[in-house]
């Protein structure tokens, strides 16, 4: 490594994240490392105060930080911010994520994290367990597949899709990054391509410890915007992934065909749902999964199906609520 070439740079991409996004700088910038690393900070023409911060910051540690301040915001047009827009500029040998709603809870992360990396060549991808909170950061629980540290099972990656770990643990090799394959772009998810990627050129290794924290159902969020969005858009995204699932299936030449096959499914029980096909839900093959679902999501598909004007107007009060 040349001498002052930041070893890692760490990924902040941000909208309207004026509540957190201090925090989640200030998370990144005191980690404790013994090797150098920048923050490329990505503010996608927030209007709530976000951009303001951000260029308060990126005056503040012009050595540490990188900032790129759109005007236009580019999520219009281009979903995939972090593939199309921020890899490419990265020249580090390793990348990390951190979005701008969420933090790292641990000094020590970075250091652990790559530690790992530089000494087993062949780990591709490393993660760590993470928090769960609101926006309050109250804890609700946690993204946490194993109780101990170990090398992950692809099986159950592929099974939990985007579930599987918090996107803000991830540090890579970023030249997996920039070389992920045409199929990746079927789907406008970036978590789950970079997992998959990743991990299946190598192997993912996975720290028990907690050192990150997300934050759920922010407003504005991807998980908020496609739970609001229209059926036809939230059809399409699971069709993206199931055209993903099926690229990787054919990349890994059928070798974890089955955990593919209950993938696909899985996504295809989401589409019914979205559907509100209450008949096919209720018969083999998706009944397994519907069985799975709370009784609350149940009663709130039954009314959607047949009182799909009412429940809409009572969910539009509560997520009014919410954000005031």
């Amino acid at each position: 490594m040349e001498q002052g070439k930041p070893l890692v740079t760490v990924i902040i991409p941000t909208h309207d994240h004026a509540p957190f996004i201090a925090r989640a700088v200030e998370s990144v910038l005191a980690q404790k490392t013994s090797f150098p690393f920048d923050i490329l900070l990505h503010d996608d023409a927030s209007a709530d105060g976000t951009a303001e911060i951000a260029k308060e910051y990126a005056a503040r540690y012009p050595e540490r930080i990188r900032l790129i301040a759109q005007t236009v915001n580019q999520y219009r047009t281009d979903k995939k911010i972090q593939t199309h827009i921020l890899y490419p500029r990265i020249t580090a040998k390793y990348t990390a994520i951190c979005d701008g709603d969420d933090l790292w809870t641990d000094e020590n992360k970075l250091q652990l994290q790559v530690d790992y990396l530089e000494s087993h060549p062949d780990c591709t991808l490393c993660i760590c367990g993470a928090d769960k909170i609101d926006v309050n950061g109250k804890i609700l629980g946690a993204a946490a597949p194993y109780a101990e540290d170990c090398a992950v099972r692809i099986e159950d990656m592929i099974r939990a899709g985007g579930e599987f770990c918090s996107s803000n643990t991830i540090v890579a090799p970023t030249k997996l990054l920039n070389s992920q394959p045409d199929f990746c772009e079927l789907t406008e998810v970036e978590d789950i391509p970079v997992h998959m990627w990743c991990a299946v050129n190598g192997y993912a290794w996975y720290m028990a410890r907690h050192m990150a924290a997300y934050r759920y159902a922010v407003p504005g969020s991807w998980s908020v915007r496609q739970n609001a969005a229209k059926q036809d858009t939230q059809i399409q995204t699971c069709r993206g992934v199931i055209g993903l699932l099926q690229g990787f299936d054919d990349y890994t030449k059928g070798k974890y065909r089955a955990s593919f096959a209950d993938a696909i499914l899985y996504q295809q029980f989401k589409i019914k749902c979205i559907e509100h096909d209450l008949a096919a839900l209720r018969k083999p093959p998706y009944r397994a999964f519907y069985r799975e679902l709370t009784p609350k999501r149940r009663i709130r598909l039954w009314l959607e199906r047949y009182a799909p004007a009412l429940t809409a107007r009572f969910i539009a009060r509560i997520r009014k609520v919410r954000k005031y």
